[in-house]
């Protein structure tokens, strides 16, 4: 089965297994979303709760103990065992990993304080009897490589390596990779600091600026089959697909209902960004009898359906507001497929 956006899905008895390649033209920038899921450590049934430690019961899935590694992880919520309560399906929550690793056989301690979490701690309650996967998040060098062995440039000025730029809500963190005996990723804001390790979280974007050299790569990993929540935003993101399949603004239920900001102008109105060789193509949230998402050079077409989210790129969501999407408001995003 071939899918959109040169992503290909296969299965063998697990996890439907996909891959998709991403090309990045010289001297040109790519925005970049991965919908693909890098393989779980720990498939299992929560158990019981106590205080941000949760005690995991089955054999669905791994040993029930972190590998060792500087991998930083996530547990996702799959579904309940009744097959019908999906009050937390779908939520995500950043582990604490010294903490797990401290711990028992079969526990993990999730990080209550991260802003990555679909929910805050008073919904750890509720997961008892729900099926969670512990993942390791994408860093920049399981993308995209680092060392030796990296394809992408590396150089000793950030002007001339290949660059990967992360929306912090206000402005852009730039990574670029440097050259030495050992080649690395750093942030320009941290100097010589070691940033292999720097996550791309499941659902937001990055834009990868190539220099010299055509070049093609291919992320291979699991699709996801249950829906996905996002986390509210208390600033702008950058968003990427959470499937692997192209989607539209009403597939991701960006309306004012929402907590989205209408207006009859661009000027007064949140606005979708999408990159388009060089430049931006601007929408905005017009106020009108039934709201629509319109291009500010395309006059009156409505684009709320059309397929503006490519499953491996990202669209920047500038906001009027200072919050969007908090509970209960949360934009969720369903399967969009059946396998």
């Amino acid at each position: 089965m071939v899918w959109s956006s040169g992503a290909a899905l296969a299965q063998s008895g697990g996890a439907p297994v996909g891959a998709m390649t991403y090309s990045f033209s010289e001297y040109a920038t790519k925005s970049m979303g991965v919908p693909l899921l890098r393989p779980g450590v720990v498939t299992r049934v929560v158990e019981s709760v106590a205080g941000a430690k949760l005690r995991l019961a089955g054999e669905d899935g791994g040993s029930g103990t972190l590998p060792a590694g500087t991998d930083a992880f996530y547990l996702e919520v799959l579904g309940h065992t009744d097959g019908t309560t999906t009050t937390w399906a779908g939520h995500r929550f950043e582990l604490d990993e010294a903490a797990t690793r401290a711990a028992a056989v079969g526990e993990v301690v999730l990080d209550v304080t991260s802003v990555l979490n679909t929910a805050p701690q008073a919904a750890f309650a509720g997961l008892p009897s729900y099926r969670v996967a512990v993942r390791p998040h994408w860093t920049l060098a399981t993308l995209f490589g680092t060392g030796v062995g990296a394809k992408f440039n590396a150089a000793a000025s950030v002007a001339t390596a290949d660059q990967v730029l992360a929306w912090n809500g206000a402005g852009f963190s730039v990574y670029y990779l440097r050259s030495g005996e050992v080649p690395q990723w750093r942030n320009i804001a941290t100097g010589p600091t070691n940033q292999d390790g720097a996550i791309v979280p499941p659902g937001l974007g990055i834009y990868v600026k190539r220099q010299a050299g055509a070049l093609t790569i291919s992320v291979v990993g699991e699709v996801r089959t249950n829906r996905f929540v996002r986390a509210s935003y208390a600033a702008s993101q950058l968003l990427a697909s959470a499937f692997p399949v192209d989607s539209s603004p009403a597939d991701w239920k960006l309306a004012t209902g929402a907590g989205l900001t209408a207006g009859t102008s661009a000027a007064f109105s949140d606005q979708l960004l999408t990159w388009n060789s060089g430049a931006f193509d601007i929408f905005y949230l017009r106020d009108s009898a039934a709201f629509e998402w319109r291009n500010i050079s395309s006059g009156v077409t409505d684009y709320t359906h059309a397929k503006l989210f490519t499953s491996s790129g990202a669209t920047l969501l500038l906001l009027r507001a200072a919050a969007f999407g908090a509970p209960p408001a949360q934009l969720v995003q369903a399967v969009p497929f059946s396998l």
